[in-house]
């Protein structure tokens, strides 16, 4: 009786080869070094400590500059001047503060109709929309005679869509809503930020 022919994975021919697993730690071994080594390693370390320290203070003061910007953009905004970028001065330059049109979006349905009951849903839907994204569940990956139903013909193969896909349906921002924000009250503005976070401003 002739051997039983293995089923052909129709992903087979697509597949992506598997990642090479990390090497495993090993313990370090001491290199043998001089005076000359042992004073480059102390300025590695010494610049590193620098580079952090200067970091910190770069981060603090560009929250305050952003704190004290933001106010001043929203009142202009509210007056109709609306701008993405305000020129802020020092005593020996300047820099640009320009806000982002990007937004991350709460996941939650209770916190998004939050969002929507405070917008209105005009408002909401205007800046707003549902993007839907499809993935296939682990029982269809695991699956072989399910995967080649899929390829071959799923809309033919009289199965409910449910059994093969995940439909997630997340909601994103549309373009300009940085602008946009300030067409709600200052006080629907105050409780959107507590629901939608925008990107922070840029300081070039």
């Amino acid at each position: 009786m002739a051997a039983k022919k293995p089923v052909v994975n129709a992903f087979d021919a697509i597949a992506k080869p598997a990642t090479t697993a990390a090497p495993s730690k090993t313990n370090k071994i001491a290199a043998v070094v001089d005076d000359k080594i042992k004073e480059a390693v102390d300025v590695v370390i010494n610049a590193k400590a620098a580079i952090a320290k200067l970091e910190f203070e770069k981060d603090d003061a560009e929250t305050t500059i952003i704190n004290h910007v933001r106010p001043q953009q929203d009142k202009a905004a509210f007056a109709g001047n609306f701008s993405k970028s305000f020129a802020v001065g020092g005593n020996t330059g300047s820099v640009t503060y320009t806000t982002s049109d990007k937004f991350s979006v709460p996941k939650e349905p209770e916190v998004q109709e939050a969002l929507r009951k405070c917008m209105g849903d005009k408002k909401f839907d205007e800046n707003f929309k549902v993007v839907r994204t499809i993935s296939v569940t682990p029982a269809v990956t695991e699956d072989t005679d399910k995967i080649n139903k899929l390829v071959a013909a799923c809309t033919k193969a009289g199965i409910e869509i449910g059994e093969y896909f995940v439909v997630t349906d997340v909601l994103k921002a549309k373009p300009d809503l940085d602008r946009k924000q300030y067409e709600l009250t200052p006080g629907q503005l105050d409780t959107f930020r507590t629901l939608v976070r925008q990107n922070k401003p840029a300081l070039k």
